[in-house]
């Protein structure tokens, strides 16, 4: 969690950066941002250098103080691999964009084992982990030299701009990886080891439905950017609407048909053993229709940065309270089902606001913007069907 968190604040929110500030420029402007956004991340590295050399010298005698240095060198090359997906999808390159993710997952796959079979020590296959992020590093390298730096920089600099925009989106990021991961602290501070197994089981489904969202987020973003520099609220109402119907028909089917089949689900995927689970796994399923709801996009695509960031701020601290007290309030097995209804309390209260305040921004009504009726449908089929 220590390494996503700092992966999170030091890569200052330059992916999203991207998705906003490049549909906004033209296409001589392009060179311009990506200069930016290079000059941050490589600032970027200094610090994270810097940090994990400090770590191996405060820790003279630890036996990690030899792999601090490679694990610093990994981060930092990583930092600048991360943002070429969304560069790709807005150059207008999705297939490149696949193949590309395609051609890292062979990379691993072929030096990893090689690496653990050349050097079957952790040394070694942090060796290996540090080759693979040189190459990918090598091949984003590559593209954004012919493609931009090969061209002339032209337009004003707006690198404050940039980093105001980037920097809430990175802590923002942080605090949702802390808000994810409280409950289970919280579990495992007040409950037994073979508990914690049990809820760890029941929670841990949910986030990973987030990969669909921010896929989409990563072509729909970049539209409504463009559509709001031209103050077009009608083509980012239709996209929102649209987007909404097409998530709602992902996750309102998997919402119910998990809820039904949650008890055979865990008991044949993990033996009578985690039975238990099945109690805190409901409760999580009801986090699903968030996902199809609480698309921040208009917010990001109009600079709501700060504003995301409060809220996840204020909402991560409201989970924290919630959770202790019903913690200490309630008996029995619902002191541990009160974490999870907590979390999924405060995630539809913040998905609550999100859609509130893109109504506002969008300057439309609840009912002209969702699509209620097929929405609706999708339930009812979904729920008959079961």
């Amino acid at each position: 969690m220590i390494y996503t968190i700092v992966q999170a604040i030091l890569i200052f929110g330059m992916p999203q950066a991207l998705l906003y500030y490049y549909p906004r420029k033209s296409s001589s402007e392009h060179p311009l941002l990506i200069k930016q956004t290079s000059i941050i991340l490589f600032c970027s590295t200094l610090i994270i250098m810097s940090l994990f050399w400090l770590g191996s010298q405060a820790i003279d005698s630890h036996h990690l103080k030899e792999y601090l240095i490679l694990l610093g060198l990994y981060t930092s090359l990583m930092i600048f691999v991360m943002p070429i997906q969304n560069l790709l999808i807005l150059e207008g390159k999705t297939g490149a964009a696949m193949w590309s993710m395609v051609l890292f997952a062979v990379i691993d796959v072929a030096v990893l084992p090689t690496a653990a079979w050349l050097n079957p020590t952790t040394l070694g296959i942090i060796h290996g982990i540090v080759f693979t992020a040189f190459l990918k590093f090598v091949m984003v390298l590559f593209h954004v030299y012919s493609t931009y730096f090969t061209k002339e920089i032209s337009g004003t600099s707006y690198l404050k701009e940039q980093l105001a925009y980037g920097i809430p989106v990175g802590l923002t990021a942080m605090v949702y990886v802390i808000n994810v991961n409280i409950d289970k602290y919280l579990v495992g501070l007040f409950f037994s080891s073979s508990v914690f197994a049990v809820y760890y089981l029941g929670s841990l489904w949910a986030p990973i439905f987030g990969w669909i969202t921010q896929s989409a987020a990563q072509v729909v973003t970049p539209l409504m950017s463009k559509a709001h520099k031209d103050g077009n609220l009608t083509e980012i109402r239709e996209l929102y609407s649209s987007s909404i119907g097409r998530l709602a028909f992902v996750f309102l089917p998997a919402t119910i048909l998990l809820i039904f089949i949650a008890e055979p689900l865990i008991v044949t995927l993990f033996t009578e053993t985690y039975r238990d689970s099945v109690p805190i796994f409901t409760i999580y399923l009801i986090l699903l229709p968030t996902y199809a709801l609480n698309l921040r996009w208009i917010l990001m695509a109009s600079g709501q940065t700060k504003f995301l960031l409060k809220l996840a701020f204020s909402m991560s601290i409201i989970n924290i309270i919630l959770s202790y007290w019903l913690l200490m309030t309630l008996e029995g097995d619902n002191r541990l089902l009160g974490i999870p209804f907590s979390t999924v309390l405060v995630t539809w209260v913040s998905t609550i606001i999100v859609m509130n305040r893109s109504l506002t921004i969008i300057k439309s009504s609840f009912f002209e913007t969702y699509p209620l009726k097929e929405m609706w449908k999708i339930a009812s089929v979904s729920a008959v069907s079961v």
